[in-house]
């Protein structure tokens, strides 16, 4: 049972490798969404008439942007830290 055991965790560490590699290749994209995505949400909202610009519909804008804020910061932070 334990050899069967030491190659399934050999698969799984191989498998997570190649999975953080493509994760690591892929970040230039994920980021240019993420933006792409507050861009267009930004967009919306200014889009819209300025009586349905609720306190409510910037509230949840700025709080997207402050989320992404923190998980930008948060990942240079850890890239610094890990270089």
């Amino acid at each position: 049972m334990l050899p069967q055991v030491l190659v399934g965790l050999g698969a799984v560490s191989v498998l997570s490798a190649g999975c953080l590699f493509w994760l690591e290749r892929l970040q230039p994209l994920f980021a240019s969404l993420a933006v792409a995505a507050l861009v267009y949400q930004g967009l919306l909202v200014w889009r819209r008439p300025r009586h349905r610009r609720t306190t409510t519909v910037l509230f949840i804008l700025w709080a997207s942007i402050g989320v992404s804020a923190l998980v930008l910061l948060t990942w240079v932070a850890l890239w610094l830290r890990y270089r």
